[in-house]
């Protein structure tokens, strides 16, 4: 007897492989950097129109991303771009990672369809204000201690 999940998800795979490329289908399927991380040192939630979320958490040291992670509750496209741009981020400079486009996400992803390109745009836009938040908090620490539950 097959496993009715396994024909599922068999079939869903079959659907999203006429439609995305293997790194998206991979980044959505297999996210990384999922979840929250403990005291960040920035944080940043958008929204969509349609009321999809994105929240990234990042950690920094010495200048440089040195951790980076995501939440969404949006579609596939949403996960994979969350999990790519946080990718992007970890490692690069404060200055490089506030240079990472949607453009940047979604060429990463081997061309996410234009259809789904809002998700990029979301993505890096979460990301600039979590980078921006960072720098805010540089300037004025005493103000993450004001944080409620990030």
């Amino acid at each position: 007897m097959k496993d009715p999940l396994e024909e599922v998800q068999k079939r869903l795979l079959g659907d999203m492989r006429g439609f995305y490329s293997e790194t998206t289908i991979d980044h959505a399927m297999r996210p990384r950097n999922a979840g929250s991380l403990p005291n960040p040192d920035g944080f940043a939630t958008r929204f969509t129109r349609g009321g999809e979320s994105l929240e990234i958490w990042l950690k920094a040291r010495d200048n440089r991303v040195e951790d980076a992670s995501f939440w969404t509750d949006g579609c596939a496209a949403t996960i994979a771009t969350g999990s790519m741009a946080t990718e992007l981020a970890k490692s690069k400079t404060i200055q490089d990672a506030l240079t990472i486009s949607a453009r940047d996400v979604a060429d990463a992803l081997d061309n996410l369809p234009e259809g789904n390109f809002h998700c990029a745009e979301l993505a890096a836009q979460t990301l600039k204000a979590a980078l921006q938040d960072y720098l805010a908090l540089q300037r004025e620490p005493w103000k993450k201690a004001y944080r409620k539950g990030k």
